[in-house]
C-alpha cells in the first residue's frame, strides 16, 4: 500500500500516470503519516518512506530518501532476505 496526504481525485491520476499495481490510501489528516513518523517537519505533507512489513506485524526493513529508485532496490532486497 502507498500513503499520502493527497486526496482520492489526485490518487487515482497519481496511479494511472505512474501505472502503480497497489492502492494509495488517503491520509489527508495525516494521522497515518504521524503514527508513522513520517511527516515532513513544518509542512503539510509526508516524506517518502518505505517500510517492509512482516506478516507477523513487525516492522523488517525501513528505507527513508527521496529516490523511488532507493526504495525499490532495497526493498527487493530485504523482500528476498
Amino acid at each position: 500500500f502507498g500513503v499520502s496526504r493527497d486526496s482520492a481525485e489526485s490518487h487515482k491520476k497519481f496511479i494511472a500516470d505512474h501505472n502503480l499495481n497497489f492502492p494509495l490510501l488517503v491520509d489527508v489528516d495525516g494521522k497515518i503519516t504521524e503514527a508513522f513518523g513520517a511527516a515532513m517537519q513544518g509542512r503539510p505533507i509526508s516524506r517518502r518512506v518505505s517500510f517492509l512489513i512482516g506478516k507477523d506485524g513487525i516492522v523488517k526493513h525501513v528505507t527513508d530518501t527521496g529516490s523511488a529508485d532507493v526504495h525499490l532496490k532495497e526493498m527487493q532486497e530485504a523482500v528476498a532476505k
